[in-house]
């Protein structure tokens, strides 16, 4: 079986692409019958345990970030992007054998010989448009989602949430759809005591983006209405503040009290994750999410959102659960959540909990489905 997977998308090492295929290559290389190739990404080196699977394509034209903007570099970019689709259409296709390109973020193969399985994330755009505002802004992106969903040989889901809502909005037989968790990297789960905090107080963890769904400006009115800035920090691992979450921060006066780590590496991801008092995750909307699993591996108790998506499905449970739309249970929530027996007891639910997701048994039902592709 011939795979070619759409590393391309891969932007760094705190994204969920990167954590999903440093997941699941190893697995699959170990397929005695699966000849895996990955797609390099532009964005960033890949590590070396991938390479060990070929190189389906490499690009041959370099960048030019220095050419100024202008109708110049948009015809030089045109043309690039023309030349090298048709060398990756070539590569993709070679001696006519029958092959498979798995797409993370519904990319399409450059040709239709090529059978495609694709990634279903989530459904937050199509379900959140009118709550979050935010009709017009992806019309791009979900007319690529609906084309690439539409063509799929099959589809993988990361949760049964996804699954219905996909299922649902795209008018798609559930029979065409594979529910596969995503699962979490051994080294989240503590091996030995975590380093001393480097923080002047206790911390609340919040991790991942903030915009839109994330749902970040009422954490901030949460986490002042409960007046924890007397005792903890607000620690956010993420990008850096936008000009709007600035002065959300001044308008709380919490400036002192909300500490951001720009882009943590995995390690030290983990290292927060260890030291936190508990992971807030206070999304409107998921369709797995990463950091409830990845807290619960490290032994950190987690308080998250009682609707949204696949939270309770994924976090089950080893959560205690707020109204992520009501600033003053999510306050009252983090209150009962710093209680040690409340704390302990969550933090024993979440071990239990986290055994249900493994890349060894996602890996096994990613090959069952492209078995299932290449047997028609």
């Amino acid at each position: 079986m011939r795979v070619i997977l759409d590393t391309s998308i891969v932007l760094g090492e705190s994204q969920s692409s990167f954590r999903y295929f440093s997941g699941l290559i190893p697995h699959l290389k170990k397929v005695p019958d699966l000849n895996l190739e990955l797609v390099p990404s532009p964005y960033m080196k890949l590590p070396e345990a991938w390479y060990s699977a070929q190189q389906s394509y490499q690009p041959l034209l370099p960048s030019a970030p220095w050419l100024p903007q202008g109708k110049i570099r948009n015809a030089l970019s045109f043309l690039k992007k023309s030349f090298e689709q048709t060398r990756k259409k070539k590569a993709f296709t070679r001696s006519g054998e029958k092959s498979l390109f798995h797409s993370f973020f519904y990319t399409l193969p450059p040709s239709p010989e090529i059978a495609l399985v694709t990634m279903a994330h989530d459904a937050t755009v199509e379900i959140l448009a009118t709550e979050l505002n935010l009709s017009g802004h992806f019309e791009k992106h979900l007319k690529e989602k609906k084309e690439s969903l539409q063509r799929a040989k099959r589809i993988i889901a990361v949760s049964e949430c996804t699954k219905r809502d996909i299922a649902q909005v795209y008018d798609i037989s559930p029979s065409r759809i594979d529910c596969i968790y995503h699962s979490v990297a051994l080294d989240f789960f503590p091996a030995h005591n975590p380093a001393k905090s480097h923080f002047n107080r206790p911390y609340l963890l919040q991790v991942g983006g903030r915009m839109h769904h994330r749902n970040f400006s009422r954490l901030v009115e949460a986490f002042a209405l409960g007046g924890f800035q007397k005792d903890y920090l607000l620690v956010c691992a993420g990008e850096p503040w936008s000009t709007e979450e600035t002065h959300l921060i001044q308008k709380w006066g919490l400036k002192d009290s909300l500490v951001l780590v720009d882009t943590p590496t995995s390690a030290k991801l983990r290292e927060l994750y260890q030291q936190a008092e508990m992971l807030v995750y206070p999304s409107l909307y998921e369709g797995f999410g990463f950091p409830l699993v990845e807290a619960m591996a490290c032994g950190t108790p987690v308080a998250t959102s009682k609707n949204g998506g696949s939270i309770p499905e994924i976090a089950a449970e080893a959560a205690l659960y707020f109204d992520p739309r009501d600033p003053s249970d999510m306050a009252k929530t983090l209150t009962a959540l710093l209680a040690k027996e409340t704390s302990a007891s969550l933090v024993k639910k979440g071990f239990e909990n986290v055994k249900r997701f493994s890349w060894d048994k996602a890996a096994e039902q990613t090959v069952a489905c492209y078995r299932r592709v290449f047997s028609e």
